[in-house]
């Protein structure tokens, strides 16, 4: 089910460290890197290794009080949750200094074509989630299709709208839809 939610519009995310992170690959001018919280759920942060800063460790990270560290510019985060043989997408965060250059679509495509896996679209969607699935449906190499409900085999290929999703069969929104996205 996907429901229409309403998300402030600026995000800053900050810095962080790649303490305990997998590299997955490289994509875009960003390092793509996974945390593995459960078997069940993964957060993927995306950094960009251009924009850094240097700070200064405190004396709870090791003895010595004067280490500094570098620490790199987080553009954006995902949150996965695996659900019936797909990931579903939890939250896609963005920072506002990379709004517009289509940053959600290139990470989803990445996702999918790099760790061969199926995205599910979130049970709650914003208006830009929204938009982006859209946009999803209209890139090359991506198919996105859609159940009816969770345990239904009646599915469709939604068309892109005008800014979001249309299936010709079913509702997509405030229903039992369900939204999938693969690597044609």
């Amino acid at each position: 089910m996907v429901d229409r939610i309403e998300m402030k519009k600026g995000v800053a995310l900050g810095y962080g460290n790649l303490d305990y992170l997998d590299l997955v690959g490289h994509a875009f001018g960003c390092d793509i890197y996974v945390e593995t919280v459960e078997s069940t759920a993964i957060v993927v942060w995306v950094y960009d290794r251009n924009v850094t800063k240097r700070m200064r460790r405190g004396n709870w990270v090791d003895d010595c009080p004067n280490t500094m560290e570098t620490r790199y510019r987080i553009p954006a985060k995902v949150c996965l949750s695996k659900e019936r043989g797909a990931w579903h997408v939890d939250l896609l965060q963005v920072d506002s200094r990379y709004k517009g250059k289509n940053l959600a679509i290139k990470i989803y495509k990445f996702l999918m074509k790099k760790m061969d896996i199926t995205l599910k679209a979130g049970s709650n969607q914003s208006a830009g989630g929204r938009y982006v699935w859209n946009k999803l449906a209209k890139t090359s190499g991506v198919t996105v299709y859609a159940k009816k409900s969770p345990y239904s085999k009646v599915f469709d290929f939604p068309k892109a709208g005008n800014r979001e999703l249309v299936a010709s069969d079913f509702s997509l929104y405030n229903s039992d839809a369900e939204i999938f996205a693969v690597a044609a």
